[in-house]
């Protein structure tokens, strides 16, 4: 009897287990500290020391232009939809 209900409990906690892992398709992650950081102003050498020399400086290019996502678009982590063009 105990085996019985074993066997109709187990499919049923497993698929609510698995039903609640879908459902959150609307929460997002916050952007990190290093998303929102600026282009800061140049060190400068103290009076006394070799001022930098320039030609050793790393350059970062900027990022690509994009136009900013709509308040309700779906995040970026999720997978895009699929269609194979049949009906």
């Amino acid at each position: 009897m105990m085996n019985r209900k074993w066997k109709i409990a187990m499919p049923l906690l497993a698929g609510l287990l698995l039903g609640a892992c879908g459902g959150a398709s609307s929460v997002c992650e916050k952007p990190k500290l290093y998303q929102q950081s600026k282009l800061g102003k140049r060190i400068e050498a103290p009076e006394g020391l070799d001022p930098l020399q320039p030609s050793r400086e790393m350059t970062i290019p900027d990022a690509s232009p994009r136009d900013p996502r709509p308040s309700n678009a779906p995040c970026l982590e999720l997978p895009p939809s699929f269609s194979s063009g049949e009906q």
